[in-house]
């Protein structure tokens, strides 16, 4: 399974200075760690790149990430494997909402995303 991973709205807050927390980049990342550690030791060796930059030649959709991500399956070979994405911009998913854990802008990786994403990751468990 692969993971696309927005972080803005998902690893730490976002929005226009309304920040709940005190800004700090990442403060979810725990929540992300505990949640992947019992299927990977240790992700660095798995991270497997980004989806396309603008400019990179590469033709999709930048206004939506669905685009981005289905450009980077199909140039790395990878249009037949499981994913799924974890993204706080639902409006931003046409095709493919079945494979979209959702987070709120200001709750960020809460225990009810960690829910969903738990529940892709063990749907393809072999």
């Amino acid at each position: 399974m692969i993971l696309f991973l927005d972080f803005d709205g998902v690893l730490h807050l976002e929005g226009e200075g309304h920040l709940r927390s005190d800004g700090t980049d990442f403060c979810f990342l725990p929540s992300l760690e505990a949640l992947i550690a019992p299927l990977v030791e240790d992700i660095r060796p798995r991270i497997l790149g980004v989806t396309p930059p603008r400019g990179s030649g590469i033709p999709h959709s930048f206004a939506h990430p669905e685009g981005g991500i289905l450009a980077w399956l199909q140039t790395n070979g990878a249009a037949d494997t499981p994913w799924v994405a974890l993204d706080e911009a639902e409006w931003q998913f046409n095709r493919h909402k079945d494979r979209l854990v959702v987070c709120g802008y200001f709750v960020g990786l809460d225990a009810e995303a960690c829910a969903a994403l738990r529940a892709h990751f063990e749907s393809t468990r072999p």
